[in-house]
């Protein structure tokens, strides 16, 4: 595996606890603090200097994006063929995406890059359409609050198959589990495409941070 591929699979030791859950009191808060952790991901990922204030020009030419589809795409292949019988119950990528290296913010080069990675997220992730965010939303930051939300579920979904996954997911999965244990639910059983990955409780994002987006 490549070293952009280590860096992406999730650790056995997640390391210290992680950072409490804060009360946002509008949208906008709940959006930046979505931002700051999605920027504090891909910076630990790929040693980017990204941030909260940058994350969108760190993004708009597509090739963190491509990169990160790559790093996904190559974590999920290795999955596959160290458990191949759970990796078959487990909807995953089986494709990589292809990416303009040389591509400039604003250039007809940046919009295929990104445009790449929407299709990779449509094809070879299964991202629902509520939760996808066109070219344009990016670039001409048109739709911020799906790029954000379609970002964390690519990262919900690699989680699955050892990928590092943002604070706020891993923030999801210990609420998820603490819900399930209090309430006495049962595990969850295969869906109707085999995948034994678990469904989440959905907790509403105004248990999380107050108010939703």
């Amino acid at each position: 595996m490549s070293q952009a591929g280590e860096r992406g699979r999730r650790p056995e030791n997640l390391g210290p606890p992680l950072r409490s859950i804060r009360p946002f009191k509008s949208s906008e808060q709940y959006l930046e603090a979505m931002k700051e952790d999605l920027a504090e991901w891909l910076r630990d990922l790929y040693g980017l200097d990204i941030n909260a204030a940058n994350f969108l020009q760190g993004l708009e030419t597509g090739l963190v994006l491509c990169r990160h589809a790559n790093t996904i795409t190559e974590a999920a292949l290795a999955f596959l063929a160290e458990a191949p019988a759970r990796a078959q119950r487990i909807p995953m990528p089986r494709a990589g995406v292809s990416c303009n290296g040389a591509a400039q913010p604003g250039t007809f080069q940046a919009r295929d890059n990104v445009s790449n990675f929407i299709q990779w997220c449509r094809k070879e992730m299964g991202i629902q359409e509520v939760l996808m965010f066109e070219t344009e939303d990016l670039v001409l930051r048109k739709n911020v609050k799906n790029v954000v939300l379609c970002l964390l579920e690519v990262g919900r979904r690699a989680w699955r198959f050892g990928v590092a996954a943002p604070t706020l997911v891993q923030l999801e999965e210990e609420i998820d589990e603490e819900l399930r244990q209090e309430l006495a639910l049962p595990l969850p059983q295969p869906g109707p495409d085999g995948s034994e990955s678990r469904e989440p409780l959905h907790v509403p994002s105004s248990v999380l941070y107050g108010q939703g987006v």
